[in-house]
This record gives structure tokens, sequence and C-alpha cells, in this order.
């Protein structure tokens, strides 16, 4: 598979929760991206709209992609819009991305 029209794709017939879009993702055999090496974050607010972050990751897994998920919810930061710098406690949202920074990137010496 090379050409663009040799990608296709089919909605989830379930969301993968209550609040959840159902996912676009690729049919079998799923083109994958072997070059895209790079640590990868995907980073939602609480607040962000359109819920899809998750089709995103499930996406970028089915190429061969190992992305990091983190809900700022989940780690105790609520309220955040997808502007996550410009909100009140930019500098929590900040300090979560500079964590997995120090982890996801290797020291250089």
């Amino acid at each position: 598979m090379s050409a663009p029209s040799d990608l296709h794709i089919a909605q989830q017939d379930k969301a993968d929760g209550p609040d959840l879009v159902r996912c676009w993702l690729q049919k079998d055999p799923p083109r994958q991206l072997p070059n895209l090496k790079m640590p990868i974050l995907v980073l939602s607010g609480e607040a962000s709209y359109p819920p899809y972050d998750h089709c995103t990751v499930k996406y970028l897994q089915q190429a061969g992609v190992k992305p990091t998920f983190i809900r700022l919810a989940d780690r105790g930061i609520h309220g955040n819009s997808h502007v996550l710098m410009l909100e009140k406690n930019n500098k929590d949202s900040a300090a979560v991305i500079a964590q997995w920074l120090d982890q996801a990137l290797p020291a250089r010496e």
C-alpha cells in the first residue's frame, strides 16, 4: 500500500465509553508508520472538545506507534479546555508535560 486511495477506514460500531465518540480506524491490514520513532504525547483536558483524543491514540497504535495518553483529570487537574496553556492552572499542565519529557527523552550529558 502506497497510494492514499489504498487507505481504508471504518467507524467503530460502539464507542469506547459513554462520553466518547466512535472512532474512525483503519481496516485490516492497517498501514504502518515505521519511521515515526519519536516519543509522542497526547494530552487531553477534561473540558476539551471534541472527545476523540482516545481515537488519535488508537489510530497511532494501529500504525505501530506507541503514544503516551494522559488525561489531565486522571492527574487531578480539572476543567481544562484544549488550550491548556491559556488556562489559570497552566503551570500544573506544564508540570505534567515536563515530567513526561523527563521520562520520554534520554538524558544528555
